[in-house]
């Protein structure tokens, strides 16, 4: 099952519709143009090489980036939240969906605001 078209993502409380741009290989893009700006979101997965010990890993990663275009008198600013969860192949994947919605309940408005501020 694939990622809703358009992904919608609510930014600032403003829900943002980003339509599906390009998909395949396990991955899809989704890019929402603006007058000043840009939303794009990418979402891949892909399987390891086995290594040492003869397991695969799977990553899955998921990026949201605006881009606020350049004026006269500005610079283009560039902002990128992502999350990668990664696991061996054919690991349970009940307990690997458990780990990555714990760190994502992470994500709060205070965390997010201690990590700008460079606590850890």
């Amino acid at each position: 099952m694939s990622f809703p078209d358009p992904l919608v993502v609510n930014v600032n409380g403003v829900a943002k519709s980003l339509p599906r741009v390009d998909s395949g290989r396990y991955s899809s893009e989704y890019l929402l143009m603006e007058a000043t700006g840009e939303y794009r979101a990418k979402i891949r997965n892909e399987r390891s090489k086995p290594g040492i010990d003869g397991r695969a890993s799977d990553r899955h990663v998921l990026s949201l980036k605006y881009t606020l275009f350049a004026t006269a008198t500005t610079l283009q600013q560039e902002r990128m939240c992502s999350v990668s969860i990664t696991h061996k192949a054919f690991d349970d994947i009940t307990l690997v969906d458990d780990i990555a919605v714990g760190t994502a309940a992470l994500i709060t408005v205070g965390n997010v605001a201690k990590l700008g501020s460079f606590e850890s």
